[in-house]
């Protein structure tokens, strides 16, 4: 369950395209499932908000999970960017990001004496804080957090430019001047629940290496907003599920 947890955390986040719609700013709401044969349980719930000022594009992520041993698991990001007009799609240059992990213990939560500014009680992605926290854990808060821009860039991209199985690399500048990348793979139109979507496949790369976390995401056609983010576990599977 700790696995769906982090899990729940990292899902929450293309060269030959051009505009394809206008941005809308998005505040939205997900579920999060997991399933087992046939067992399905809401596992958490993450909350997404995008705004884009002139060129300020800044994005939040707040997810948590259901109790589990007495902790809830918890991550909440913030993402601000300088968005630039370039050749094909926009340039994002951070010009902050930022994501914070805590697991409080349920007792604490329902007392209302959980502090999470204590340096105890949270590890940050620049390893700040004293919480024990494994590296793949604050990789995935990081995955989360430049997640985020991919809300901007659906907007921009225009899918019936590309091919099924075409794959398409963002680049994004970070504070420091290193560029991560997100690999996109369009595996074409598709329908879900009604709705008609482009179905993707995307997955992050960091210092040259994937991230090992590729994420299958339907976004709806008309409105650009992820309707489902879903991934494989080592067992079982997680869905990130739009809600109405």
């Amino acid at each position: 369950m700790r696995r769906v947890a982090i899990l729940l955390i990292a899902l929450i986040s293309f060269g030959l395209a051009m505009r394809g719609a206008e941005f809308d700013n998005v505040n939205l709401r997900y579920n999060c499932e997991y399933h087992l044969g046939f067992v399905r349980i809401t596992a958490g719930e993450a909350y997404v908000k995008v705004g884009l000022d002139g060129d300020l594009l800044t994005g939040t992520f707040n997810g948590r999970s259901i109790p589990w041993h007495g902790r809830v698991y918890s991550v909440s990001d913030t993402l601000r960017a300088k968005i630039e007009p370039a050749q094909g799609l926009s340039r994002a240059t951070v010009l902050y990001e930022n994501g914070f992990y805590t697991k409080p213990k349920v007792s604490q939560l329902e007392s209302g004496k959980f502090d999470a500014s204590n340096p105890d009680n949270y590890k940050d992605i620049y390893g700040r804080g004293k919480l024990d926290a494994s590296a793949g854990t604050i990789e995935a808060v990081t995955i989360t957090a430049d997640m985020l821009s991919l809300y901007y860039y659906f907007s921009e991209i225009d899918f019936g430019r590309l091919q099924p199985c075409e794959k398409v690399t963002i680049g994004i500048t970070l504070p420091d001047g290193d560029v991560q990348h997100v690999e996109i793979t369009y595996n074409g139109t598709d329908t879900y629940n009604g709705h008609n979507v482009y179905a993707t496949v995307f997955e992050y790369s960091y210092h040259g290496e994937m991230d090992n976390y590729p994420v299958k995401c339907l976004i709806d056609s008309h409105s650009r907003i992820p309707l489902l983010l879903s991934a494989n576990l080592k067992i079982g599977h997680v869905e990130l599920v739009i809600s109405p």
